[in-house]
């Protein structure tokens, strides 16, 4: 979705508006803003602004990884597992748990006293009433590239460059992996399999995720897999069609862990399964679920799972 630059300049004034109010010292573990930035308060009147403190929630399980890869820690942030991912400690060690997706608490986040709440309209537009009551609140717009939620937020923050060196970073991260990986793997067929609590499904180039296995690593997808899907719901019976060289797995551990973990052991105890070329070869790797659960939609997460792809590939040679 493209927005004009007007939008983007409102969203940036808004924001410098409300830490103008809030008129806090600097903390280097919230974040601050450019020394000497120019704002216009309401009577407008142009102030310097020296680094006020900013107590920010991001919600959604992305936008504190957002903040994160900005230099901003979160006030407190939404968890979907009972912890943190692993690769935001110590970090976050000291942000308030709000809950889940599904059931952020407004009565945590008003006891979190944010000074700026930034909100992702496709999910929280709906919610704006309530959040803003809590504090000012700014729903930043939907696009389908996590670079482009990111650009917005720096943008948002005062923090444009940054956001585009922490991309520039992840290019270059990932192209050191792409050679890694074809070092070890060549032109050898690689499939992702996500297997959850009551289905098992293979990720194509379409989607978030198969996109960066795929595409930005340049692991190649089996040739019977349907290029216009984004993800596919499998039978044990279709393995064969499919038949990789290799496979990366990943079995969710979240509130239905244990019937995936059951899925799981049934498949690979099946002769199907031991008859696949990929287990043949001893070529299965086995990837972690709760660090993987952003994969696809943030850089700091993208970047824990790419390192974890080259290691289990290097560990397999």
């Amino acid at each position: 979705m493209k927005h004009t630059k007007m939008l983007q300049t409102g969203i940036i004034m808004f924001i410098l508006l409300v830490m103008s109010a809030c008129g806090a010292t600097s903390n280097e573990s919230t974040g601050t803003m450019d020394h000497n930035q120019e704002v216009k308060n309401e009577s407008n009147e142009v102030e310097k602004q020296q680094n006020p403190e900013k107590r920010i929630i991001g919600t959604s399980v992305t936008y504190p990884e957002f903040l994160y890869a900005l230099g901003v820690i979160p006030v407190a942030a939404e968890n979907y597992h009972e912890e943190f991912p692993a690769y935001l400690h110590p970090a976050f060690q000291d942000v308030m748990k709000l809950g889940s997706v599904d059931g952020a608490s407004f009565e945590a986040m008003l006891e979190a006293e944010p000074d700026l709440i930034l909100a992702p309209t496709w999910r929280d537009e709906k919610s704006y009433d309530q959040l803003s009551k809590i504090a000012p609140t700014v729903l930043l717009p939907d696009h389908d590239d996590w670079r482009d939620e990111l650009r917005e937020m720096g943008q948002a923050l005062g923090k444009f460059e940054k956001a585009e060196q922490v991309i520039q970073e992840y290019e270059r991260k990932t192209d050191e992996a792409k050679q890694k990986l074809h070092a070890i793997v060549g032109d050898e067929t690689v499939l992702y399999m996500r297997v959850m609590s009551k289905a098992v499904y293979v990720l194509g180039e379409q989607s978030s995720r198969g996109s960066i296995i795929h595409r930005e690593l340049g692991l190649k997808p089996v040739s019977a897999y349907p290029a216009d899907e984004g993800s596919v719901s499998i039978s044990l019976e279709m393995l064969p069609e499919y038949n990789p060289d290799h496979i990366i797995i990943q079995v969710d551990d979240g509130e239905n862990g244990t019937q995936a973990r059951k899925m799981y052991e049934d498949m690979i105890q099946s002769n199907i399964w031991k008859n696949l070329n990929a287990v043949q070869k001893n070529k299965i790797y086995l990837v972690g679920d709760k660090e993987w659960f952003n994969f696809g939609f943030s850089p700091v997460a993208n970047s824990y799972a790419i390192d974890e792809i080259v290691r289990v590939f290097e560990n397999h040679k």
